[in-house]
C-alpha cells in the first residue's frame, strides 16, 4: 500500500482549484512518464473534470485505482480490495500535470488567480513573451515566471527562484483546437532541485470538451461493502 500512495503523491504537488469559464465538462485519456534517480513510472488512465471543482481520475496502469478530487477531501478508491482511503487536506489540492493542461482556458495561464503580476512582455512576429512577477508573501522563495505562446498556443513555461535560477520548465506541443483555445496534447516538464532533477512527459488523447460524462463517474458512490479508513494530511 506504501506504493500505491506514493504514486498518489508523485502527482499531488500543487494546491489550488480548478475553475475554467466555459468549461463545464471534460473528460481526456493520459498516460504520464515519470523519471526520477534513473527509475521511470508509468501511469495510464482518464481525467475526468466537472464543475464546480470535481475531478476523477481513474487509474488502470499500472494498478486500479479511482482518486476523486472535491476541495480538500480525495476519496481513493480500489475496486479489486474493496478499499477506500477518504483524505481531508488544509487546502485544496489538484492535479499539476492536469493544470498544464486545461490551464490554457485562461490567457494568464490562472497566474493571476495565484497572486502573479504581469511585469513585463515582449512580441517578435506571432510569439508573445510575458514576464510575471510572485506575490509578494511567496517572493523569497519564487522568482520571474516566463510564458510563450506562438500563435496563441502556449509552447514554453517557466519558472525561477528568488536568485533567479530555474526552478522548472515545461514544453507544450500537438496542440488540438476547440473553440479559440489551444489545447497542448504533449506536455513535457523538468523540475530542478539542488543536486539533481525530475522529468515528466504527460501524453494526452481523445479528449472530449462539454459532453457527457460516463454515468459511474457522475454518480459515483463509495461501495456499501467497502472498507474505509480517513486520514488527515
Amino acid at each position: 500500500m506504501k506504493n500505491r500512495f506514493a504514486l498518489l503523491f508523485s502527482i499531488l504537488l500543487c494546491n489550488g482549484t480548478l475553475s475554467f469559464q466555459g468549461l463545464k465538462t471534460l473528460q481526456v485519456n493520459f498516460e504520464r512518464y515519470y523519471i526520477e534517480k534513473g527509475s521511470e513510472e508509468i501511469v495510464k488512465g482518464s481525467i475526468y473534470y466537472q464543475t464546480p471543482h470535481k475531478i476523477t481520475v481513474v487509474v488502470t496502469n499500472p494498478i486500479r485505482q479511482w482518486m476523486i478530487f472535491e476541495d480538500k477531501q480525495i476519496t481513493i478508491y480500489y475496486p479489486d480490495e474493496r478499499k477506500v482511503f477518504q483524505i481531508v487536506t488544509q487546502y485544496p489540492v489538484s492535479l499539476p500535470f492536469f493544470q498544464s493542461f486545461v490551464g490554457v482556458v485562461k490567457e494568464d495561464y490562472g497566474l493571476t488567480d495565484i497572486g502573479y503580476v504581469l511585469s513585463n512582455y515582449e512580441t517578435k512576429g506571432d510569439t508573445l513573451i510575458s514576464y510575471w512577477t510572485p506575490p509578494q508573501k511567496r517572493g523569497k522563495v519564487l522568482g520571474e515566471f516566463m510564458l510563450i505562446y506562438v500563435s496563441n498556443k502556449i509552447v514554453y513555461v517557466e519558472l525561477k527562484n528568488s536568485e533567479g535560477t530555474v526552478m522548472g520548465k515545461s514544453f507544450y506541443e500537438n496542440h488540438i483546437r476547440y473553440g479559440a483555445i489551444y489545447f497542448p496534447l504533449q506536455v513535457s516538464t523538468t523540475r530542478y532541485r539542488e543536486t539533481d532533477s525530475t522529468s515528466e512527459k504527460v501524453i494526452y488523447a481523445s479528449p472530449q470538451f462539454n459532453t457527457e460524462l460516463p454515468q459511474e463517474v457522475k454518480d459515483f458512490k463509495i461501495p456499501l461493502d467497502a472498507e474505509i479508513k480517513e486520514i488527515e494530511w
